[in-house]
C-alpha cells in the first residue's frame, strides 16, 4: 500500500535588484530559503552573482524581469517547471505602460492595489499550470481563480521599507499612492515557501528583516 503523498519545499523568490537598487542579496533571503529542494526567482535579478549564491542552496529556476536586460547570463521570459503532480508557470508580469497606467489608477479609485487581467497575460505566457508565480509589483499575492493559484512571493526588496527611496515625477507619485492602499504586511520585504503535496499547494511568506538601503549615490 503506498504511503501518504511526499511534500515538496519550492522557495520563491523575486525584485532581488541587487547592483541597480540593493548593493547585495539580503542575508535575510539566504536564510529563509534553506531547507527547499528548488528555487524559483520571478525576475529582476538584475546581477547573475544573484542565482549563483541561490544555487548553493538548491537548484534555481529563473525568468528575465524588466530591470534584467543588460544580465550577461540569458533569462527566459518565461518557464514552466513540475514539482510532483503540480505545474508552475513562472513569468515577471510586466506589461506594456497601456496596460499598468490604467491598473494603478483603477486602484486609486476603488481604493486597493488591483490587478485586472493579469491571469490572462501570464497565463498566456506560461500555458496550462496548477500555479503561476511572478513579481514585478513588489507585493504579496495569492488568489486562486478558475483553479489556478496566482501567486507572487512579494519583492526581496521592497520600496516601502527602503528610507533612501526618491519618488519622482507623475507616474512615480502615483505608483506611491498606488503602494500606500496596501495593508502593512503586503508590501515588507519578503520571500516565501510553496509547499506541495500531491495537487494541494500551500504557502507561507517569510520577511526579509531590513531596513532595506538603496547604495549611496553622489549628489
Amino acid at each position: 500500500m503506498p504511503g501518504p503523498p511526499r511534500t515538496h519545499l519550492v522557495g520563491v523568490v523575486s525584485d532581488t535588484h541587487v547592483g541597480d537598487v540593493l548593493p547585495a542579496l539580503p542575508q535575510g533571503v539566504l536564510d529563509a530559503l534553506q531547507g527547499v529542494e528548488l528555487i524559483i526567482h520571478a525576475g529582476d535579478v538584475t546581477v547573475g552573482g544573484v542565482l549563483r549564491r541561490l544555487a548553493e542552496i538548491a537548484p534555481v529556476v529563473a525568468v528575465r524581469g524588466n530591470h534584467d536586460r543588460a544580465m550577461r547570463q540569458p533569462l527566459p521570459d518565461a518557464a514552466v517547471v513540475r514539482v510532483g503532480e503540480v505545474r508552475i508557470g513562472v513569468c515577471h508580469g510586466h506589461r506594456p505602460a497601456r496596460y499598468e497606467v490604467p491598473m494603478v489608477l483603477g486602484g486609486l479609485l476603488v481604493g486597493r492595489p488591483t490587478v485586472p487581467g493579469l491571469r490572462r497575460a501570464l497565463l498566456r505566457r506560461t500555458g496550462p499550470v496548477d500555479c503561476v508565480v511572478f513579481g514585478h509589483f513588489h507585493m504579496r499575492y495569492a488568489r486562486r481563480r478558475r483553479g489556478v493559484l496566482m501567486f507572487s512571493p512579494g519583492g526581496a526588496y521592497a520600496f516601502d521599507a527602503d528610507p533612501s527611496r526618491r519618488v519622482r515625477g507623475l507616474r512615480g507619485r502615483a505608483f506611491a499612492r498606488y503602494r500606500r492602499r496596501l495593508a502593512p504586511d503586503r508590501g515588507r520585504p519578503s520571500v516565501a515557501i510553496l509547499e506541495i503535496t500531491g495537487r494541494r499547494i500551500a504557502y507561507r511568506w517569510l520577511d526579509v528583516p531590513g531596513p532595506l538601503r538603496a547604495p549611496h549615490r553622489p549628489a
